[in-house]
């Protein structure tokens, strides 16, 4: 069989994530299956390995945007792919070709457009219509699939409820590379890395930047905090910014009150360094208001830091017991959890406990074999 998996759509954070840990686990498979990765330009240098079931191809028009992508996926694609005589197309963000026979597959890894989140709903002009039309796109891909993958039952709840019906569906949970990310013994390394971040005790937070991440909400609460924890702590972030707008306001805020030396924008921290970020934290906060999955908690959980997350689910759904949740959209209720956790050294120990327990439930071993049977069902 031919396996088309087209990437174009990953750029960072948790969807490249996902792309690199499949191939490389779908390759780890005894199967006889030829795969087709699609890639934009700089995807290549990002998803490439040789191996000899694998042939990477890239293409420049889908690197130049979003409407340039959605165009190439459904003028170009269809044609390409014929031509190739492709059984199967994965599409794992959301949006396949819509005019074309060939057997789809398409995982629904972004639910902001179908997100009732208060904070998904404070987006400017051009966020919004490019919301509503990847909505419609959305739906669309769904129908003209013969399957859909969700990463949480959350994801896929989320689009049941706007109506939409599902003909043919599963959920598959995202992976936890276990050879990376456990429990950090190497109090040296740690010590190195917080040396070379200039960081002393800090909560963190590891997501890209985004106004659904929720992240002014946690900085509020950080700020409200100003009495009740010590004066060192800092409060990190780690990850690319997509929201420049949304980042300038949080700058604002955080000199308005004299914060600029207590908050930490990081920046994207290369991946091989994430387990000493988890590791080194005195607390993992993650606020999110809407996700499909929630890769950061699972690393952060497989790597013993304790976590306070949002009560939204999917948080729940992931961490079930092995996290304390508050409501994401009150900087006090934010702030009272952090305070009484941080004082209290037994829940912590707790939390970090149990974090590793619960991140065995999830495997990209498990992920690569679920999705390549539903790539063979549907031939």
């Amino acid at each position: 069989m031919k396996i088309a998996i087209n990437t174009t759509s990953a750029v960072a954070g948790g969807g490249v994530t996902y792309i690199k840990n499949l191939l490389t686990y779908l390759a780890k498979l005894n199967t006889t299956h030829q795969y087709l990765i699609l890639t934009t330009i700089s995807g290549r240098e990002t998803f490439y390995f040789p191996h000899p079931r694998f042939t990477f191809l890239s293409f420049k028009l889908p690197s130049m945007g979003f409407i340039s992508r959605l165009c190439w996926e459904q003028i170009f694609l269809p044609g390409f792919l014929k031509r190739r005589h492709i059984d199967v197309l994965f599409s794992p963000a959301n949006v396949c070709p819509h005019f074309t026979n060939l057997s789809k597959v398409v995982m629904i890894q972004n639910i902001e457009p179908f997100s009732n989140a208060p904070v998904s709903k404070r987006q400017g002009l051009l966020p919004g219509i490019r919301l509503k039309l990847l909505r419609r796109l959305t739906i669309l891909s769904i129908k003209k699939s013969q399957m859909t993958i969700f990463p949480s039952t959350k994801a896929r709840e989320d689009i049941e409820k706007s109506g939409i019906f599902i003909k043919h569906a599963e959920v598959v949970y995202h992976g936890i590379d276990k050879e990376i990310f456990h429990p950090y013994r190497g109090g040296d390394q740690v010590s190195q890395f917080k040396e070379k971040y200039s960081l002393d005790a800090f909560i963190l937070c590891v997501s890209n930047i985004q106004r659904y991440k929720n992240f002014f909400e946690l900085i509020k609460a950080f700020v409200l905090l100003r009495y009740r924890i010590d004066n060192a702590m800092q409060l990190v972030f780690a990850g690319t910014c997509f929201d420049r707008n949304y980042y300038n306001e949080m700058k604002v805020f955080l000199t308005e009150h004299g914060y600029d030396n207590r908050v930490i924008f990081l920046g994207n921290i290369p991946y091989e360094e994430l387990p000493c970020l988890y590791a080194a934290c005195t607390l993992f906060v993650y606020p999110s208001t809407c996700e499909s999955f929630g890769m950061t908690l699972v690393e952060a959980m497989a790597c013993g830091a304790p976590i306070l997350a949002s009560q939204l689910e999917p948080m729940p759904e992931i961490c079930a017991d092995a996290a304390i949740y508050f409501d994401p959209m009150n900087p006090i209720a934010i702030a009272d959890v952090i305070s009484k956790t941080l004082k209290d050294p037994e829940s912590i120990s707790t939390l970090s406990r149990k974090g590793p327990e619960r991140a065995k439930a999830f495997s990209w071993e498990n992920t690569a074999t679920r999705t390549l049977n539903i790539f063979e069902s549907i031939t």
